[in-house]
């Protein structure tokens, strides 16, 4: 990713949570990468320097944001993971 034009759209204090929102912007079709990812494992110091951040291209911030400010409906994420649990 071009660093100029790459936001950050939003930031974690660990890394395991940023790679989930991270999976789910590549699994929509965007490009996204972790700033810190590293540092923050190495050093985890709780400030605001070592958070992981989440970014983005800037043409692709805007509809990031909206999958990443989507509700998902737990009902439907029990049930569906229940389905696959039974699955051999």
């Amino acid at each position: 990713m071009d660093t100029p034009n790459v936001i950050v759209i939003r930031t974690f204090s660990s890394t395991g949570e940023a790679l989930i929102y991270k999976t789910l912007l590549e699994s929509n079709g965007i490009d996204a990468e972790l700033l810190n990812e590293t540092s923050s494992d190495v050093l985890p110091l709780q400030n605001e320097l070592m958070e992981v951040k989440l970014a983005v291209r800037a043409a692709d911030a805007a509809k990031a944001q909206e999958i990443l400010d989507a509700k998902f409906d737990e009902e439907e994420f029990e049930v569906e993971s229940k389905k696959r649990r039974k699955k051999p």
